[in-house]
């Protein structure tokens, strides 16, 4: 039975949507006359501003990964881990996040416990907010809604910011197709932003040019369905069945089994940090069938073949193959060596593929091609090395700024108190005995953190 607290809110809540429809929770809403109710109350109220389906909002790949596991007979346990690289600050959302994880889910039937951070905390950058203990199946399409939220209220509250600038997003967009020089750019930032508002930027982006988006509201604004095959969550379920070494290939050939043969069959081939391994394995194991790779190495990581800088050994084994580099002092230079996705990664992951008898298969680069000048500099590399080395692009961050969430799976088994670490590299298991239950009990004492 509801309070009769929640239903004079519920009748605020009915109100304002009628009002302004893309109306976000936060906690300058829900303070005052909310400070009484309790934490149940408190994400009861939440829920009733929900929508009935999840679905829409959710990354396509997410929706595909929970059809492949359910075919598939897979649902361990696992442990969600939730970072925001941009700190220090303080994070907002947590209470919503929740609220989307107790509606759509049965995480708290099945044994599933959720330790988190409060709203108004403060928190460090990296530091975990949030560890979801559940079965996979319980939250795989859930992800883009829980992140998004978390991310516009902690911007909201840290940087000043009340929505994101929509012209700006189709200005930045079609900064990044012309870049691309025709080739084509998808709208992936869904997971960066408040769902309520995913309509509207994909929209947006797609004016500028992007020829999708991931999500079926987003793209759904322009007639068309959602985009996307393969996470790293995926991936690290295969990794705890068949061994992290084989993950990539095992994930991409149950896509392949299961999902439409009408979809491209496109690999996610970062997983291992062995970028251009796993693209060859995987495109043998396809035996034809591999449309493409895709390349999402983090910040963490120096891509497989890749230089970690622009002097040393390294570079000075490169140019002697008569290969180009960059000057420290070229503005370029930042993007072909280092961490995440670069250009020096991508060309020996492109040169590996022509070699091993693939020059079909395609590449698609994401992680950080919002920014213009990076695909700017990957177009110039192409002249300067004589090599055509990317397809198309997936894009997020096109609009600033912006404190994007991100999502580990860190530990997985068969039974909650018997899961293992398992995680793609650069992703480990960050402890936080701050954290507390927020959702759940762990009346068992299955889990720690």
């Amino acid at each position: 039975m509801k309070s009769l607290v929640i239903q004079e809110r519920e009748q605020d809540v009915q109100t304002l949507e009628s009002e302004n429809p893309q109306q976000v929770w936060s906690e300058q809403f829900l303070s005052g006359a909310d400070i009484a109710l309790s934490a149940d109350e408190r994400r009861e109220l939440m829920q009733a501003t929900l929508p009935e389906d999840h679905s829409v909002y959710a990354d396509k790949y997410f929706l595909r990964s929970k059809q492949i596991l359910e075919a598939e007979g897979l649902n361990p346990y696992v442990r969600a881990q939730v970072f925001i690289r941009k700190g220090p600050g303080t994070v907002y959302g947590v209470d919503e996040a929740l609220a989307i994880l107790d509606k759509y889910s049965d995480l708290t039937k099945n044994n599933g416990v959720v330790f988190a951070k409060k709203d108004g905390d403060s928190y460090e950058s990296g530091e975990a907010l949030m560890f979801i203990d559940a079965q996979v199946q319980d939250i795989v399409e859930l992800e883009t809604m829980y992140l998004g939220v978390i991310a516009a209220e902690t911007t909201r509250f840290n940087d000043g910011v009340s929505k994101v600038d929509l012209e700006a997003v189709t200005k930045r967009m079609s900064e990044v197709v012309k870049a691309a020089e025709g080739r084509p750019v998808i709208y992936f930032g869904a997971r960066h932003w408040d769902f309520r508002e995913d309509a509207a930027i994909a929209n947006a982006a797609i004016a500028g040019g992007a020829i999708g988006a991931s999500t079926d509201i987003g793209a759904g604004t322009v007639g068309k369905l959602g985009q996307g095959t393969i996470p790293h969550l995926l991936e690290n379920v295969y990794a705890y069945y068949y061994g992290k070494d084989n993950a990539v290939v095992e994930a991409t050939k149950a896509f392949d089994r299961v999902i439409d043969k009408s979809v491209p069959r496109i690999a996610l081939i970062d997983y291992n940090n062995k970028e251009v391994d796993d693209s060859v394995a995987t495109a043998k194991a396809l035996d034809g069938r591999l449309a493409a790779v895709r390349v999402d190495t983090c910040g963490e990581n120096v891509a497989q073949g890749a230089l970690s800088s622009l002097t040393g050994e390294e570079a000075k084994a490169w140019k002697s193959e008569g290969l180009y580099l960059p000057e420290a002092n070229d503005p370029d230079s930042k993007f072909w060596a280092g961490t995440g996705v670069t250009v020096t990664g991508v060309y020996r992951l492109r040169k590996a593929l022509d070699e091993a008898g693939f020059p079909d298969v395609q590449i698609v680069l994401t992680s950080g091609f919002g920014d213009p000048n990076k695909v700017k500099a990957f177009v110039r590399a192409e002249e300067k090395l004589g090599v055509k080395l990317f397809d198309s692009l997936g894009v997020g961050g096109v609009y600033e700024p912006c404190r994007t969430s991100t999502m580990d799976v860190v530990l997985a088994g068969g039974i909650p108190n018997g899961r293992e670490p398992v995680s793609k590299v650069g992703r480990t298991y960050k402890k936080n005995p701050s954290l507390e239950v927020r959702l759940g009990d762990n009346k068992g004492g299955y889990y720690a953190v």
